[in-house]
């Protein structure tokens, strides 16, 4: 006599409720970790950029003073900084530093930039300009030309 395998009928193939629930819960706690770490990079981002928006404001001031022929101003007031052609009573660019962003910068108008693009009224900035995020602080040297030096120093 030949004998036959026996298949419980009750056991179907799938998941149950309770492996399920088990994978639902891992993924939970991944998306959160995931989650965090998003909000995270995004904030260094923004606090990279805001260094960027400054050296790259601070360089276009003097090529536009080259190229208009005219004094350019950069002007902070409170967090917004704005580039200025006087000559025309034109804003050329503004950008705002984020909160988690701060920078011992003056207010009111902090650099001028004539042609043929030189850099005027360095000695308004303070001798140690830095800008602060969250993680670091980054000294700033402008040079009479207006290239601008990031350096992390904390």
């Amino acid at each position: 006599m030949m004998r036959t395998a026996y298949r419980n009928p009750r056991r179907v193939a799938g998941l149950t409720i309770l492996e399920l629930l088990v994978v639902l819960a891992i993924l939970g706690i991944v998306g959160g970790i995931g989650i965090f770490n998003g909000r995270q990079l995004l904030a260094n981002q923004e606090q990279r950029a805001a260094v960027t928006s400054l050296q790259q404001t601070i360089w276009q001031g003097a090529t536009a003073a080259a190229s208009r022929g005219t004094t350019v101003e950069l002007v902070r007031s409170g967090r917004q900084f704005t580039l200025v052609d006087t000559g025309e009573a034109v804003v050329l660019k503004e950008f705002e530093l984020p909160e988690a962003v701060s920078t011992n910068w003056p207010e009111g108008t902090a650099l001028a930039f004539t042609p043929p693009g030189r850099v005027e009224s360095l000695d308004s900035l303070p001798k140690d300009l830095w800008v602060s995020t969250s993680r670091q602080t980054i000294k700033l040297t402008i040079s009479l030309i207006g290239e601008v030096r990031a350096e992390v120093v904390g």
